[in-house]
């Protein structure tokens, strides 16, 4: 979870190994039609519901035992996949992934992330953060 652009965030995924050389990665982003549809909010929403079904349902029918997937979403995407109606789709997602890259996120984002994770897949969760901005999600 970071406030970073995407490509930075993708850049230190590799240099952690969070992101390795072979990994398949998903993004869930918003597109440019939905801007221009008579109702983009909706549009916005019914697109990122089936983007994230979608990647689900690769991961599933994903035949190579060993394939590992990324997750990557942005701060503006991920406002619609933490609604209410799609937010379950997109933590079982998330927990079908080797790695998650939430980029361009606010802190707020971050706290939803934290608690979601935490709440919805009964685990042990770990936040780290080094400055004020990171309060909420610790």
């Amino acid at each position: 979870l970071t406030g970073d652009k995407m490509e930075t965030a993708i850049n230190i995924g590799y240099a952690c190994s969070l992101l390795r050389q072979g990994m398949k990665q998903i993004f869930i982003a918003l597109k440019t039609e939905e801007e221009i549809s008579q109702d983009p909010e909706a549009a916005a929403r019914e697109s990122i519901l089936m983007q994230i079904l979608n990647a689900s349902q690769m991961v599933k029918l994903e035949k190579d035992p060993h394939a590992a997937f990324a997750l990557i979403i942005d701060g503006k995407t991920l406002a619609y996949a933490l609604e209410d109606d799609i937010k379950y789709q997109f933590l079982a997602l998330a927990v079908d992934c080797a790695s998650v890259i939430c980029c361009r996120v606010s802190p707020k984002q971050k706290a939803l992330v934290t608690r979601l994770a935490k709440e919805g897949s009964g685990k042990t969760t770990l936040a780290i953060g080094d400055g004020a901005n990171d309060v909420g999600m610790i």
